[in-house]
């Protein structure tokens, strides 16, 4: 019999940390310029979630959004990560899906119509900083910028981008599960490789989550009161 216990996440990983960088890099090189060009559409989902509470706005976010999920599905994990973990086909089903959710609630007609609480506002722009910043953090672990994660090409930065909009526009529960699951699979990735920021998405998400559950807590109490 197998003994599970003696098994810790590194026993599971298929490739190392060089390789997995090596992935980034050659991934930003096969789509030069485009990264820039993503980071700049994140910024203006932000800016737009934020400063512009119209629901024609809100739809334009969401579906920005989905083709940000749809493209790291494909160009990410079909294209370039299926090379060496073979759950990535998995991983791309799985952004596909959410990609599919957030365009399903673009055409809703509730899309949009929800305020944030004071609270969800600054935590989203917290969380959205860090998405945008994300691309430095190989000049913050001495590796070359060319190692960069970006916003609409590669699933971090994406996904974190995701919470945060979640935050600054309200939407339905079933928009969650995905983008914190990411978050929990990547931390189990890059633990194993003794990455410093290896808990930073899985953090984000737990403060994300507790968020969302808190200023969902008196909207509930309120309800509760007029009935």
């Amino acid at each position: 019999m197998v003994e599970w216990s003696r098994y810790g996440l590194e026993d599971f990983l298929l490739f190392s940390a060089s390789t997995y960088q090596r992935l980034f890099e050659l991934h930003n090189a096969a789509w030069w310029p485009a990264p820039l060009l993503a980071q700049a559409l994140g910024a203006a989902v932000v800016w737009a979630a934020w400063r512009r509470p119209s629901q024609r706005a809100a739809r334009e976010v969401w579906a920005a959004l989905a083709t940000a999920w749809l493209i790291v599905a494909w160009a990410w994990h079909l294209q370039r990560f299926a090379s060496v973990q073979w759950a990535a086909p998995w991983f791309a089903a799985g952004f596909a899906v959410q990609a599919a959710a957030m365009l399903a609630w673009a055409l809703h007609p509730a899309c949009g119509r929800d305020r944030p609480r004071p609270a969800r506002v600054r935590v989203g722009l917290a969380i959205a900083g860090i998405a945008l910043v994300w691309p430095a953090l190989p000049l913050a672990l001495g590796r070359p910028i060319a190692q960069a994660e970006w916003f609409g090409l590669m699933p971090d930065p994406t996904v974190l981008l995701t919470l945060a909009v979640l935050l600054l526009r309200p939407a339905p529960a079933w928009l969650w599960p995905l983008p914190l699951a990411w978050c929990a699979a990547t931390g189990a990735t890059l633990w194993p490789m003794q990455a410093p920021h290896a808990l930073l998405a899985p953090l984000v998400a737990v403060v994300a989550l507790a968020t969302a559950w808190a200023a969902r807590a008196p909207r509930a109490a309120r309800h509760g009161d007029r009935r």
